[in-house]
């Protein structure tokens, strides 16, 4: 089984999922450093009929509660530690960091010892200075320089996912990113860990500096080389700088400079979330795989392997598959050499269609005077001048896509139509003058 971890478990209700769902294919350990939460742990294992397991001494009384009929039940490890201890004990496969604030206190702890292929999941709440509201303690936590974009909070993503990939290279391995997701109040990062320095090397290489235009807002990843540039301004594509005087741009970063999605990972998380009948996340899910592949939604289908059972869903056909080929862990064992061989091909293959970095916002680039076409539309007129587009999940008016900042205001330009709101008015107050002087003379003669 996959020894998973939820290493600040509060309530342990994230823990009690993996434990009931999954059933024997996973080991659970819950751990809270809280009496309190450990207690509520420990009760809630009870509620939902599974044994509890502790590892100290203080509370091994804890299984006397078990009734007699109930040792064939699943188990439950819960342990009171500070996360960062747990996590040097003991090897994980699974690994969940939702601590309070910032995670960059626990991520050195938790790429120590996850094992090779393993998945950390990253939760961070500090969104006053993810989100540029509190620049100097970005600066201190994530060592980035930041400041407010239109697309702030994918910088966000990207902050938290460098970080990782720092902490995991310095414990000699690489990342590969699963999903980069800034939801609500967080933002959730989840990344399968590649041990070896080589894998570790590529991941650093992906930590790049981000050149920003102040006034245009364009932005572009910095070149790699250690050549000194005489003028970093060429590399933006915009004409900003040669036509103002003055520094009109800023770098910002270190951030991450590949990939935010695994489009096959989300795939299988939409046809779990189809088995299992969660339906909150599924149109979440769906937009997530069109953004990563960069397709619009009405390109966009799911193919499984050859399977008999098929459903079709909000347009969307799902087949099921019987056993999933490209599942790095396979049930009993891994496959270490075969495995790692179609990954290095699918990075390759995903390397040369990967999404492009960040979006734009269709209202920030509007034009004073002309009605905006729908967003919809707007992607389809993107897509038809032969550039790759999608919606994006950050911004809900927000386009991803690969057509520089100029051309992507020329086409808006030339899909808007201009206002006719001063003729309209002037045509309905010329029909409310004739229709007062149809009625009553005199007073007609007074308004005007």
């Amino acid at each position: 089984p996959l020894e998973c971890l939820d290493a600040f478990g509060a309530t342990g209700i994230m823990g009690l999922q993996w434990a009931k769902h999954l059933g024997n294919s996973v080991k659970v350990t819950i751990n809270d450093y809280n009496e309190n939460s450990v207690r509520m742990i420990q009760e809630n294992c009870h509620l939902n009929k599974m044994k509890v397991v502790m590892n100290f001494k203080e509370e091994e009384d804890c299984d006397e509660t078990i009734e007699e009929g109930e040792e064939n039940l699943p188990a439950i490890e819960v342990t009171k530690m500070d996360a960062n201890v747990i996590m040097h004990l003991r090897a994980f496969d699974f690994i969940h960091l939702d601590p309070f604030g910032s995670s960059v206190n626990y991520l050195d702890a938790a790429f120590r010892n996850v094992r090779n292929l393993g998945i950390v999941s990253v939760t961070s709440t500090d969104i006053s200075s993810l989100y540029s509201k509190a620049q100097h303690v970005a600066q201190r936590h994530y060592g980035c320089n930041i400041v407010r974009t239109e697309y702030f909070k994918e910088l966000a993503a990207r902050m938290v996912v460098a970080a990782v990939a720092r902490a995991a290279a310095r414990c000699n391995k690489g990342i590969e990113v699963l999903l980069a997701v800034a939801l609500e109040h967080f933002v959730l990062v989840e990344v399968r860990v590649l041990r070896g320095p080589s894998p570790a090397d590529d991941t650093v290489k992906k930590i790049r500096y981000l050149l920003h235009c102040q006034w245009c807002e364009e932005r572009v990843f910095k070149k790699d080389g250690n050549m000194i540039e005489e003028n970093p301004y060429r590399q933006l594509p915009c004409d900003c700088h040669s036509r103002m005087t003055g520094k009109t741009a800023v770098e910002l970063g270190p951030l991450w400079s590949g990939s935010l999605f695994n489009t096959g990972f989300l795939r299988r998380m939409l046809f779990e979330a189809v088995q299992y009948g969660l339906e909150d996340i599924q149109t979440l899910l769906k937009t997530l795989i069109c953004e990563a592949e960069c397709t619009i939604l009405k390109q966009f289908s799911i193919h499984g392997p050859t399977s008999q059972n098929k459903q079709e869903e909000c347009g969307v056909f799902i087949k099921t598959p019987d056993t999933a080929a490209d599942y790095y862990v396979v049930h009993g064992k891994r496959k270490n050499n075969e495995n790692n061989q179609n990954g290095t091909k699918r990075q390759k293959s995903e390397s040369n269609a990967e999404h492009p970095a960040f979006y734009y916002n269709i209202h920030r680039h509007s034009i004073k005077g002309m009605n905006m076409p729908k967003l919809n539309k707007f992607l389809h007129y993107l897509s038809q001048a032969g550039y790759r587009v999608s919606r994006t999940h950050f911004d809900p008016m927000g386009v991803r896509t690969n057509v520089p900042l100029a051309q992507f205001k020329s086409i808006l330009v030339k899909y808007s139509t201009p206002t006719y709101m001063g003729a309209q008015s002037e045509g309905s107050l010329q029909a409310s003058d004739e229709s007062q002087v149809g009625a009553d003379g005199d007073f007609a003669e007074e308004s005007t």
